[in-house]
């Protein structure tokens, strides 16, 4: 538990996959070392803000409902994502150092349009953090040859307003070169391939090193980490 919930009594709970926020503030430490204005978008419960405070950060923490929110202590404003919510956010000219989309455009009709709007609230030279499902992962890849889905859009995990649209590797690029932000690390939360433990599990994982070498593609861990920068 954080000193920011110790002192406040809230307790929120991380809705991200296992490992992707300590990654991702591991990289904020590298490439973010200093406090700066930054927007925490779909921040659910608001364990990642709490997070961001405590490093010293400025921080606007932005979700589409106010009702898993349990950090009272900072502010949360209310935004539709897949519309144009950029200018809502940006009430003066002051632009933000940094934006950290956490799996949500995953969630999104339109990603492209999502990471423009993200765009438009950075500063030149802003840093994009943004996380999402791997979908090309080699365990992803065996689920989809068994079921005819990708890992992260089963049957239930693609009920609105749940995972649907899924982000391919070259996806991304496009996604991230129209918006005129430029990749500085790409990364994984985690290699579950790595990670079975019941026997359907084991055998996945043996099938999973076996196959990998000979596929192609993006073939990392379970959720990818992107970190991109807005060109000057």
């Amino acid at each position: 538990m954080t000193d920011f919930q110790e002192n406040n009594g809230n307790s929120p709970v991380s809705m991200a996959g296992i490992g992707t926020h300590e990654k991702v503030l591991e990289l904020i430490k590298t490439y973010l070392p200093q406090p700066s204005r930054v927007v925490d978008l779909a921040a659910g419960q608001g364990a990642f803000s709490v997070q961001l405070k405590n490093l010293g950060h400025d921080i606007l923490a932005v979700d589409f409902s106010d009702e898993n929110w349990k950090v009272p202590e900072i502010p949360l404003k209310l935004e539709n994502f897949d519309s144009e919510f950029a200018e809502r956010i940006l009430t003066d000219d002051n632009k933000f150092d940094a934006i950290f989309a956490i799996e949500i455009i995953e969630h999104l009709e339109n990603p492209f349009r999502f990471v423009r709007e993200c765009a438009k609230l950075l500063k030149p030279g802003g840093l994009f953090f943004v996380t999402t499902p791997n979908v090309e992962a080699v365990h992803s890849r065996l689920i989809f040859l068994y079921s005819g889905r990708l890992s992260s859009f089963g049957e239930y995990e693609t009920v609105r307003p749940a995972h649907i649209t899924p982000i391919f590797n070259w996806k991304m690029e496009m996604i991230l070169d129209e918006a005129n932000l430029e990749p500085i690390f790409e990364g994984y939360n985690r290699y579950v391939y790595q990670t079975g433990t019941n026997i359907k599990g084991k055998i996945a994982a043996i099938v999973g090193r076996l196959l990998s070498p000979f596929l192609k593609g993006e073939k990392g861990g379970e959720g990818r980490i992107i970190v991109a920068k807005l060109k000057n």
